[in-house]
């Protein structure tokens, strides 16, 4: 590697690379290729093409020369789907000879593609999949593996313990069923119930659920109040729906997390 990419370096990814002591591109004739996996189509498109876009935004903004070196900055649509990430995965390492693999939105998505990483011993950056174990419990597990996100349950510990504050003891939880759902309910939990508090229960509605019909007249009406972790097009629904069905206590009192729209923060 030259000096001069050396120095050209300062962006996380990459010095991630350096810092495992991974081949890098060192003159114009080579290229520094970046195999991309992000939900394209499907039910989280939008938030897939967000991450692209910011990734490209980058590349743009230092004309994609990293001393040098080009950067050819390859996507593939994993559709939110773990079994289909693996798969584009491989293609962007085995066929396409990536130096290093990005992506991945949700929990699961990069609980499948760690074990990729190791497995070829590429360099595996996820942004925004929040999975807690590939930091925590199985960390030994995937040396490729970095993250410059946040994990799952993190925003959730002061969550739990704010609940406390408001004088709450007993407390419903409703999330999405998948490991980010587990996660962030389970971040609550355990900060909650470190301070003396207690959930009574937990509900776990499919991804892409749109009718809670089923789910809401079954939440607990000696709950204090109500946790929930929604995903995508469900953190709009549940809200909405749960103030139309006439449980002023539960909506009056619903804790949301994953969920920034001005109309469910009112």
């Amino acid at each position: 590697m030259t000096s001069t990419l050396r120095g050209r370096l300062g962006w996380p990814l990459l010095g991630s690379v350096v810092a495992l002591g991974l081949a890098a591109p060192a003159s114009a004739a080579e290229e520094l290729r970046i195999g991309f996996v992000a939900p394209i189509t499907g039910l989280f498109a939008q938030v897939g093409k967000d991450m692209v876009d910011g990734f490209q935004l980058y590349l743009d903004d230092v004309n994609s020369d990293f001393g040098g070196a080009k950067v050819k900055f390859i996507v593939e649509d994993e559709q939110a789907k773990p079994d289909t990430a693996v798969t584009r995965a491989k293609k962007l390492i085995l066929q396409d000879h990536v130096h290093m693999l990005v992506g991945g939105l949700l929990a699961s998505s990069g609980y499948a593609l760690a074990p990729v990483s190791t497995a070829d011993k590429t360099v595996y950056i996820a942004p925004v999949s929040a999975a807690d174990d590939l930091t925590q419990r199985d960390l030994p597990k995937y040396p490729y593996f970095i993250r410059t996100g946040w994990s799952s349950s993190q925003p959730s510990h002061p969550f739990g313990q704010w609940a406390c504050d408001q004088g709450y003891k007993k407390i419903a939880a409703i999330g999405a069923d998948y490991a980010f759902g587990y996660e962030v309910i389970g971040g609550f939990q355990r900060a909650f119930e470190a301070c003396g508090g207690q959930i009574v229960q937990k509900i776990w509605p499919p991804i892409g659920t749109k009718d809670f019909g089923p789910y809401i007249p079954t939440l607990r009406q000696d709950a204090d109040a109500i946790f929930t972790l929604m995903v995508g097009p469900m953190s709009l629904q549940f809200p909405k729906q749960l103030a139309a069905s006439g449980n002023k206590k539960a909506a009056g009192r619903a804790m949301m997390s994953s969920c920034c729209h001005p109309w469910a923060m009112k």
